[in-house]
């Protein structure tokens, strides 16, 4: 063993028979009563908390669904019900027709949008996305889609 480790088990064979100052004692044992009889502040238990994330959720929800009920939309031109020869029609020719007012409002959708509607796709070009225009009720249900170049 090295020096230092000599030295530490003389101050450890010198100080085994020692005990601490009474006053010290009584110190000790006078803070843990006091701390017992002490109230503790404690938070609810976590079954009276389970209710405040689905809460705050639902509140968030209903707040954003309102914003965007109440935000005008950003392009509202007017257009006619029945769509011209470049629109494909969504629903039945019957519900465009029996349908009073209708806006087109531009969109970005997948390119593979295309091939639903019976249109050649580019496989290279697959993941890019196609700009189109949709004609849409006041409701917000879509009833004609056009792609655009």
């Amino acid at each position: 063993m090295n020096t230092l480790d000599h030295q530490l088990s003389a101050l450890k064979d010198a100080l085994a028979a020692e005990t601490p100052p009474t006053a010290t004692d009584r110190a000790v044992a006078a803070a843990i009563a006091a701390a017992r009889r002490a109230p503790r502040r404690s938070s609810p238990p976590a079954a009276d908390r389970w209710f405040v994330w689905p809460l705050a959720l639902a509140a968030a929800i209903g707040a954003l669904s309102f914003i965007v009920r109440q935000a005008p939309p950003d392009v509202v031109p007017e257009a006619s019900a029945a769509p011209s020869a470049s629109f494909m029609p969504v629903v039945p020719r019957e519900e465009l027709a029996r349908t009073g007012d209708a806006y087109v409002m531009p969109a970005r959708m997948p390119r593979m949008a295309l091939a639903q509607f019976g249109l050649p796709v580019n496989p290279a070009r697959a993941a890019e996305p196609i700009d189109a225009e949709l004609l849409v009720r006041p409701d917000g249900a879509v009833l004609a889609v056009r792609f655009v170049n």
